[in-house]
């Protein structure tokens, strides 16, 4: 783009088209623009994109007063607002959509906003008119940027923004020049509603030249016509998915701390208040439609994450271990010996409690074990002081710099020595006969089918309400009887000659992807060939990621779908540390929510999201009925708010995905 040497002012106002099914829309449009420009400074531009009949009907209907032109740059919207941004002559130019009218005054507040020198872009207030009258029902007010509209949530009036609204934009004509004008990587081609062309440019305006600002004006406002085909449910999702989708190349561009950055203040502010509204709604109003708005809203932020992440991987050429695959023949394995060689694997970031934990595992009935605690803050050296005065040569301590407990546990997996790897946290205590339980159910098994053993978690104590709480909620305790979970209930899978692997647990309408029956991490135990054939725990996932849990979750999952059983034994018994205080509780509950909902965001991944997309008005029933599955247990006192905060992560669970998938693209981790 090759800038202008004189500009004078004033204000261009560019309006860029490419169909004639908008032609009503974009004639108001037109005559509303051309009633506030001033003649002796203003000008106004149409650029019509690729559609030669269209622009000659456009001469024809306005033969004097605009300046009709076509698009000389790609196909699409960029494309068209660069071509009209080298055709404007003055020092201001103002962006309309062509299907949204300017508000009277509109022209003046850009005007009186642009005489503060610091101010070098402006986003005006874009309100919806709707075709049917008003929204569907179900449309949740924070989504009103689906349709390219104003929504809950945005920015006061006068204050910074990010980026403005693309119907309603003004920017300093030089500067938007420099920055190389709008990216045609992305942005909208025709009818697909791609978008965060507006971001990038208000990041890159910033960038090169700080100490600007980007303010929102609600004065310069427009009316946006959206017609009845955007008010479906099909709609939403497209541009869900679109959006997804730009926001992987913008943050390809920018890195994802700028790309994602109001994203993320998104949803843990405003998708998270607008929950809590909507439960107040359902209370005190038109419950239907404040439920629906819930599954709507929770539907959004799912497609629109998971198609930021898988986007995200196809550029960064990586795979996931999530995808559905047909099981492969598994080789034959020696049936596991009653006195096995066990590796335990205790990650660590220095708790006090690893002590405790240590001496319980090397004090176990089972005694041909090795264990290998790996220290996941190996600059501080806590591990080593904490344990310094045991001496067992069956212990050693192994060092993991990359944050997470999933990157621990792969590390003690790569240095086990023995064909079954068990784990447990160290905050735990299990009890003596722990292995000997886990090598039971392996012993049980005689065709090498079994590629996970669980086990029974109960508390250390319950002191306080808090803890008897969280043991009541049976959040970790499985129960008393013995499980077999597989995704084919074959005789010859069958429960070994003495029943010892127990019954056949049930194929609830979530299983296997959410896989919480199974088991929980701080009692699993892997056959290293099934650990090593679903790649290990994934690095995106867990303590120590953005993601706070959910790695046990998918490593169930991924073992199931890989055609391997998982065997819940209730003798194998760890004893956990319950939270013994409301703070450390809360944390809990929202990192569960976070934890399930990026599992479930990895597993859509896999290219086959339908599985879990279907699931979600179910699964939202399941989390806010108090006779579901999930909740029957629960104490009938267990806090309203623990609820709602372990929704809100479900929330927020799939944006943090995204968010550890790129932080582990930076240091190499992400699979």
């Amino acid at each position: 783009m090759t800038a202008q040497t004189h500009l004078v002012p004033g204000i261009t106002v560019l309006i860029c088209c490419y169909t004639h099914d908008r032609l009503d829309q974009l004639s108001t449009g037109i005559r509303s623009a051309q009633a506030q420009l001033r003649p002796d400074s203003d000008e106004l531009i149409v650029i019509v994109d690729h559609n030669d009949a269209l622009r000659a009907d456009l001469i024809s209907a306005f033969p004097s007063g605009i300046t009709v032109i076509p698009n000389a740059a790609t196909r699409g919207l960029s494309g068209a607002r660069n071509t009209g941004v080298a055709a404007a002559r003055t020092e201001l130019v103002a962006f309309v959509d062509d299907d949204a009218v300017l508000r009277p005054g509109a022209l003046d507040s850009v005007r009186s906003a642009f005489s503060d020198a610091s101010v070098i872009a402006v986003g005006g207030a874009v309100h919806a008119k709707w075709e049917a009258g008003a929204p569907p029902s179900w449309f949740p007010d924070e989504f009103g940027w689906v349709v390219g509209c104003d929504y809950r949530g945005l920015a006061a009036d006068g204050a910074e923004i990010r980026n403005p609204i693309g119907a309603a934009m003004a920017v300093r004509r030089a500067e938007l020049q420099k920055i190389g004008g709008f990216s045609d990587r992305l942005g909208r081609v025709g009818t697909v509603p791609a978008g965060c062309e507006e971001t990038l440019m208000g990041i890159e305006l910033r960038q090169q030249f700080p100490g600007s600002k980007v303010v929102r004006i609600e004065e310069f406002a427009v009316d946006h016509f959206v017609p009845r085909t955007r008010s479906t449910l099909r709609y939403f999702i497209s541009r869900c998915r679109h959006e997804g989708r730009s926001k992987a190349v913008l943050s390809d561009m920018v890195g994802g701390k700028a790309g994602l950055a109001a994203e993320r203040s998104f949803v843990i502010r405003t998708l998270t208040t607008g929950v809590l509204r909507y439960l107040r709604g359902a209370v005190t109003g038109n419950g239907i439609s404040a439920v629906s708005r819930i599954l709507v809203m929770i539907l959004g932020l799912f497609v629109t994450a998971s198609a930021t992440a898988a986007a995200a991987i196809r550029q960064g050429r990586r795979t996931t271990s999530s995808e559905v695959q047909a099981p492969v023949e598994k080789p034959a394995e020696a049936p596991v010996a009653a006195d096995e060689l066990i590796t335990v694997v205790i990650p660590t970031v220095g708790r006090d409690s690893l002590l405790n934990t240590v001496r319980t595992v090397l004090a176990q009935d089972h005694r041909n074990i090795e264990l290998l605690v790996v220290d996941n803050r190996p600059h501080r050296s806590e591990a080593a002081r904490i344990l310094a005065d045991i001496d067992d040569p069956r212990l050693s301590i192994l060092e993991q710099p990359i944050p997470g407990v999933s990157a621990a546990r792969n590390k003690g997996h790569q240095s086990a020595r023995g064909r079954i790897v068990a784990f447990t946290d160290d905050d735990a205590v299990p009890d003596p006969g722990w292995i000997s339980g886990i090598v039971t159910s392996f012993h049980a098994d005689n065709t090498s089918s079994v590629g996970v053993v669980t086990g029974r978690v109960l508390g250390t104590e319950s002191n306080t309400r808090e803890q008897a709480w969280f043991e009541e909620a049976k959040v970790f305790d499985k129960g008393e009887v013995a499980t077999l979970w597989a995704m084919n209930l074959r005789e010859e899978t069958a429960l070994g000659t003495d029943d010892t692997l127990g019954e056949y647990g049930p194929h609830g309408p979530f299983f296997p992807y959410t896989a919480g029956e199974c088991g929980s991490g701080n009692n699993m135990a892997f056959r290293s060939t099934a650990l090593h054939s679903i790649g290990g725990f994934d690095e995106r996932l867990g303590t120590g990621t953005p993601t706070h849990g959910g790695e046990d979750l998918d490593a169930f999952r991924a073992a199931l779908l890989d055609g391997w059983s998982i065997a819940y034994n209730p003798n194998a018994v760890v004893r956990h540390y319950h939270r013994d205080n409301m703070p450390e509780l809360r944390v809990q509950s929202y990192g569960y929510g976070t934890g399930m909902a990026a599992s479930l965001t990895k597993f859509v991944l896999s290219g086959s999201p339908r599985p879990i997309l279907t699931r979600i008005p179910r699964g939202i029933h399941m989390l806010i009925s108090p006779t579901s599955t999930k909740n029957i247990d629960f104490p009938s006192d267990w806090p309203l708010h623990l609820r709602i905060l372990e929704a809100l992560g479900y929330l927020a669970g799939p944006v943090l995905f995204v968010r550890s998938h790129l932080n582990a693209r930076r240091v190499g981790a992400g699979r």
